[in-house]
């Protein structure tokens, strides 16, 4: 089934499948459709449920949706994650649905509340961080994440449009080839969110900060996460010095720019 997720009819239509084919009926609840995400996943809230629909068009969508599941059941009560209520294939794509996380993404989240967000946000990174990862199974170092990114600009999924100011102009080839030229000689491997862009983190005030969209999760260097993390906040909270945040809250005396460099160099490839 091809459907055109960005008409509301057919989004709606699909998250009503999802919902039927999970057995969990959304009893005439409003489909509110989520659009901070970038993903091209269908995202929307039901009631106290989310839907989050990959489309069958979309392979690799579909195969970052599996392992957001699978990371979701590794990781288990070792971080806050959604509450899963169903995954599985449906006519038009690969779904999960999950119960609404209580609270506000960081991105979102008032001027006065945003230092105490990202504060919050940081611990969540070193607290996921500092987990033992020894038998973590998704395999995100710089060993891994080449080949991913060569296959990404291979089949024409890499976004040259949507690189950030300091690559404007560049093509995907063209970006490899520095991020082979530019790589560490060394990874300090921890478990890693893989996307800590600031829509990925819900918090409310006093509660522990969820995490969503874990597809990308797995062992990496931390600056796969503190790299974009700092990116992130800039951008949504401008009147925050997140990098002050970061080294007061973080078990970090400095930051390694250059390794901020080189994680949203190969962000671009994601």
């Amino acid at each position: 089934m091809s459907l055109d997720l960005s008409l509301p009819l057919a989004a709606d239509q699909a998250v009503s499948d999802v919902l039927a084919v999970a057995g969990l009926p959304a009893r005439a609840a409003e489909v509110q459709m989520i659009s901070h995400g970038r993903s091209g996943d269908l995202v929307a809230q039901v009631g106290a449920r989310v839907v989050k629909l990959a489309p069958a068009d979309r392979p690799h969508n579909i195969a970052l949706l599996r392992q957001e599941i699978e990371v979701m059941r590794w990781l288990g009560e070792r971080a806050k994650t959604p509450t899963s209520l169903w995954a599985g294939a449906c006519e038009a794509g690969y779904g999960l649905v999950s119960e609404v996380a209580a609270g506000t993404p960081v991105s979102h989240v008032g001027e006065d509340q945003a230092r105490a967000a990202l504060i919050a946000t940081i611990g969540a990174l070193a607290a996921l961080h500092a987990l033992p990862h020894a038998d973590c199974p998704f395999d995100r170092t710089l060993a891994a994440r080449f080949p991913m990114a060569q296959a990404q600009v291979e089949a024409g999924l890499v976004d040259e449009d949507d690189f950030d100011d300091a690559r404007a102009g560049w093509t995907a080839p063209q970006a490899l080839a520095h991020a082979r030229a530019t790589a560490p000689t060394s990874e300090d491997l921890v478990l890693t969110h893989g996307d800590a862009s600031l829509p990925n983190f819900i918090w409310s005030d006093g509660q522990p900060v969820t995490l969503l969209d874990l597809g990308r999760f797995g062992l990496a260097d931390r600056y796969q996460d503190l790299a974009i993390f700092l990116r992130s906040a800039e951008y949504n909270h401008p009147h925050i010095d997140a990098r002050a945040l970061l080294r007061e809250h973080y078990p970090l005396a400095e930051i390694d720019e250059a390794a901020c460099e080189f994680y949203r160099l190969m962000d671009e490839f994601f």
